[in-house]
């Protein structure tokens, strides 16, 4: 009986020391603080950090669509799309999809420095461009939309979508067609767009805009034109064409 005892007694302070053990770490260890989540930058320097990005980049793609194809006629066709690729300071090379009469086909458009030059399908010979008439002004393509940002009207940032592989802040804004005629060169005067910018939530990239509204005179009524940039910073070849072989 004494050894049955003993035995009881032993086990009862065993488990006692066992519990004494597990309250002694628990109150000997704290937890790990939460790191602290990164404040939310404001609207101001949102715009700031996406304006630096675009004024610093050194090349990058992009792609306008006509969303409704109801812009005006590009060289009296109806624009598709424009695909492109542009090299800081002044060096782009653009392929403006059209579709006319008799069928589809691309117009091509170089330009590098004070050159600019044109054919109006794969086989055709180049020709001169000058640059007053190159109607999309994508030469310094990032500096051109940094100085856009300051003039927009009402901005605002109203939601975060999934654009372009990553979450992107949506900021709404307007603005006047002639407001965009560092970008669009020829475009007429009076006519209000609604502008939205997808902005990279965490590098403030900016890779979409839409441009809602006539830019033209000649646009239709629920024109609407998106342009998506990406590839930044990813080496480009733009050269401008042997015209003495019309390639």
């Amino acid at each position: 009986m004494n050894v049955v005892r003993t035995a009881v007694r032993i086990s009862n302070l065993v488990a006692l020391a066992v519990v004494l053990l597990l309250l002694a770490a628990a109150c000997g260890s704290e937890p790990e603080p939460e790191p602290e989540p990164e404040p939310e930058l404001s609207l101001e320097e949102v715009l700031a950090r996406t304006g630096e990005h675009l004024a610093s980049f050194s090349t990058a793609t992009f792609q306008m669509i006509d969303e409704n194809e109801t812009g005006a006629k590009f060289f009296g066709s109806t624009l598709k799309n424009v695909d492109g690729e542009v090299e800081s300071p002044d060096s782009a090379r653009i392929v403006v999809e059209v579709e006319s009469a008799m069928g589809f086909a691309e117009i091509e458009i170089v330009a590098v420095g004070d050159d600019a030059f044109m054919k109006f399908s794969a086989g055709a010979p180049w020709n001169p461009l000058p640059l007053d008439q190159v109607p999309f002004n994508f030469v310094g393509l990032g500096i051109t939309l940094s100085n856009l940002l300051p003039v927009v009207q009402d901005a605002a940032i109203t939601g975060t979508e999934s654009i372009g592989g990553g979450p992107a802040l949506r900021v709404d804004g307007t603005l006047m067609s002639e407001d965009l005629s560092t970008l669009i060169t020829s475009a007429d005067t009076g006519h209000p767009i609604d502008l939205s910018l997808w902005i990279g939530e965490s590098d403030q990239v900016l890779r979409q805009i839409r441009l809602a509204g006539r830019i033209f005179d000649d646009d239709g009524e629920g024109t609407s034109r998106l342009i998506i940039l990406s590839d930044y910073n990813t080496p480009v070849d733009i050269q401008l064409p042997d015209t003495s072989s019309g390639t």
